[in-house]
């Protein structure tokens, strides 16, 4: 490589890298006071969604801050050693993004526990009701609150705390229950809560025992989608690397690899790299699928 080859590499890295910390100083910033501004365009919320999918969401900002730093380092790094721009960006957008493209299976298997925590919900103010531990339904809610557990139990935890102090209007508290769920399974146990504390009906239980049947029900379901899916991700995770061997292997043996150094070549490389990612955001839609329309939430309150 040249030295005006390198030095082009290295002013084109650094020009990533303060681009990046460009980004994380202004999200840095604290939050100043504004009127509600108008919904943001349609192309800069997929920006943001790709920002929040950059890195694992439960680390904190300045963690992940930090690994982007890093990525965009080691793609210069790529750059530099190999001379292909490509390689150099590909490097940062796998390091970034693809735990987030093979992180379909986490995201369905914590949608899982959100119904299964439901069902046992369900079941445990059902037993609470015919068992004689309640008088009604908001004292079963109340009652069963301290004993869930899951991704739910914050959810059921606020709405006891809402019902005991705002015990005339509990229509807003099971709006935000619903919120906090995010389902539309979430929303159906919500809907059924509010009928029966409106209408104050003797078979809430029986209600509550058959919205825990449908919701196992759905669960089972959902597992043996999920068996059937593991193979076909094994099977694109080790295509993932072989095809990161074999560039590898192109970079390391220099016959392999003169075809790539060209303007040409770089094309090339980044068409194929580039329909490897959009396959793997496909995979990803389809590992998802669509989610189911909610119909109650504390947005769609009268």
């Amino acid at each position: 490589m040249t030295l005006g080859a390198l030095a082009a590499a290295a002013a084109g890295a650094c020009l990533a890298l303060g681009a990046m910390l460009v980004v994380a100083g202004i999200r840095g910033r604290p939050p100043e006071p504004r009127l509600p501004a108008a919904p943001a365009p349609p192309w800069l919320q997929r920006l943001r969604r790709m920002w929040a999918a950059m890195g694992d969401p439960a680390r904190s900002r300045t963690d992940r801050r930090r690994r982007a730093v890093g990525w965009v380092a080691a793609g210069a790094v790529v750059w530099v050693m190999t001379g292909w721009p490509v390689a150099g960006v590909a490097t940062i957008l796998a390091g970034l993004w693809l735990p987030w493209l093979l992180g379909s299976a986490r995201v369905v298997q914590e949608r899982i526990a959100t119904l299964e925590a439901l069902e046992s919900w369900c079941r445990r103010m059902a037993d609470t009701l015919t068992g004689g531990g309640a008088i009604g339904l908001a004292q079963a809610i109340t009652t069963t609150a301290g004993r869930v557990d899951g991704p739910i139990s914050d959810a059921v935890r606020a709405l006891a705390r809402r019902q005991q102090t705002e015990q005339g209007h509990p229509a807003t508290a099971l709006r935000e229950f619903a919120d906090a769920v995010d389902d539309r399974t979430g929303d159906t146990v919500a809907a059924a809560l509010l009928l029966a504390l409106h209408q104050q009906s003797s078979g809430i239980a029986e209600v509550l025992r058959q919205l825990a049947d449908g919701v196992a029900r759905d669960v089972r379901a959902r597992r043996e989608i999920e068996a059937a899916r593991a193979e076909s991700r094994q099977s694109i995770r080790i295509l993932l690397l072989i095809q990161a061997g074999l560039l590898v292997l192109l970079a390391v043996v220099p016959t392999f690899a003169a075809p790539y150094s060209t303007p040409a070549g770089q094309v090339v490389m980044a068409v194929l790299l580039a329909g490897t990612g959009g396959l793997l955001v496909w995979m990803r839609r389809l590992s998802l699928g669509r989610t189911p329309p909610r119909f109650l939430s504390r947005a769609g309150a009268p």
